[in-house]
């Protein structure tokens, strides 16, 4: 498993305190989450990272127990400027990462390497003598589009070198296999993204409470995200509801970070929560005691945030055009969702109103239908076995 691997998504598979797991690479709970799935149906893992706080000049850091092998590489912290004696990053197309990466999937020896994400980890996949599944988690010129930069431009022309050389493919949503067939020789496999087991026990069929807290869960501050348009939408609403309450989680949405600085900017932090980046069974465990979850970026290849309020019975606020999130929460062609409801993210006015329908009509029942879906289609063992199921084929067209 060649990704985005934070140690404190894995430290339980090796039964070590989370102080004593490098950090690896944050962001991604699903890959910690398949790889333990994987473990309990009896396979061997090794999960590779990269982790840009361990020092340049010394190699990999390995820990293991039982069937379980983690390796966390070094990684550079600058993108353009010098890091040392070594070029940015980005400079290079990632070369330092891409050599340590296959440097440590070589070593593992593997049947199989699931790279996850269509950048360093699977040019460097790509680049081993053994097979190979690429999980595409999001459409680089759709990235490019909304994120304009030199940086994303060099993400962009990597992605183009592992569509033309990989073999095989999925992606996680319907959204994205029509997105990335442009780019890809053949139609890629759809698997869903898991969700933790946590967030199904957590959950319960709810009713509205009088309180009214929505919860937004953004990793990042910026146009994608469109967390500004959450706030404006959410002040317009507790003008009618001034018990209402936002908790803002994730990178960049804590106290005096960019989030917080914008909504003092704009006189819009009444009643907000500005939380912040918290571990992830902390965010499940916040989120579950919240009644809504309003997400407003403006493209999602998949969401797991969605997936995960789901299985805790929240309904759903989300974008009508925001690429899979009609999908996750089973919206119909006329924008209808037995989970949620799905406006207009870049319209405050749209935001505000969808917020004050969803807490009025049909709240149980949306409660209900999205612990139904969410156990239906994105439980762990469900997802897991889906990627078995691959792995298995494309070892067996191998050997044809």
């Amino acid at each position: 498993m060649v990704g985005h691997v934070a140690g404190e998504h894995v430290a339980e598979y090796l039964h070590s305190p989370i102080d004593t797991v490098p950090t690896g690479y944050t962001g991604a709970p699903l890959t910690g989450i398949l790889i333990g799935e994987l473990l309990r149906m009896g396979h061997r893992v090794t999960a590779i990272t990269t982790d840009s706080s361990l020092p340049l000049s010394g190699g990999p850091v390995t820990l293991e127990h039982g069937a379980f092998r983690f390796v966390v590489c070094p990684a550079r912290r600058r993108a353009w400027r010098n890091n040392g004696f070594r070029l940015g990053r980005a400079v290079d197309g990632f070369l330092f990462e891409r050599r340590q990466i296959g440097a440590a999937i070589r070593d593992a020896q593997p049947d199989i390497v699931h790279a996850h994400w269509s950048y360093e980890f699977a040019l460097a996949a790509i680049a081993q003598p053994f097979p190979h599944l690429i999980t595409c988690h999001d459409s680089p010129i759709e990235v490019l589009r909304l994120t304009r930069s030199m940086y994303r431009a060099i993400r962009y022309l990597m992605a183009r070198k592992v569509f033309s050389s990989g073999k095989n493919f999925s992606t996680v949503s319907k959204y994205m296999a029509n997105t990335l067939m442009k780019s890809l020789r053949s139609r890629p496999a759809v698997i869903s993204n898991p969700i933790s087991n946590q967030a199904l026990t957590l959950g319960f069929d709810r009713n509205p409470a009088p309180r009214r807290a929505v919860a937004v869960v953004s990793n990042g501050w910026g146009k994608i995200k469109n967390t500004s348009a959450a706030l404006q939408g959410f002040a317009m609403w507790r003008k009618n509801e001034p018990n209402a309450e936002l908790w803002l989680f994730g990178e960049d949405h804590g106290i005096d970070q960019q989030a917080h600085v914008w909504a003092k900017r704009h006189n819009l932090t009444e009643g907000v929560h500005f939380v912040g980046r918290v571990e992830h069974a902390v965010l499940l465990a916040e989120i579950s005691k919240r009644d809504v979850l309003l997400h407003t970026a403006l493209e999602e290849s998949f969401g797991v945030v969605l997936a995960e309020a789901m299985a805790l019975g929240l309904p759903i606020v989300g974008g009508r055009h925001s690429g899979a999130v009609p999908e996750i929460i089973g919206s119909d062609n006329e924008g209808v969702s037995p989970c949620g409801i799905t406006i207009d993210v870049t319209s405050p006015v749209s935001i505000s109103n969808g917020l004050a329908e969803i807490f009025c009509k049909n709240y149980q029942t949306r409660s209900e239908c999205g612990r139904a879906m969410a156990i239906l289609q994105y439980s762990a063992p469900k997802v897991a076995e889906k990627y078995v199921a691959s792995y298995t084929s494309i070892l067996e067209n191998q050997i044809k």
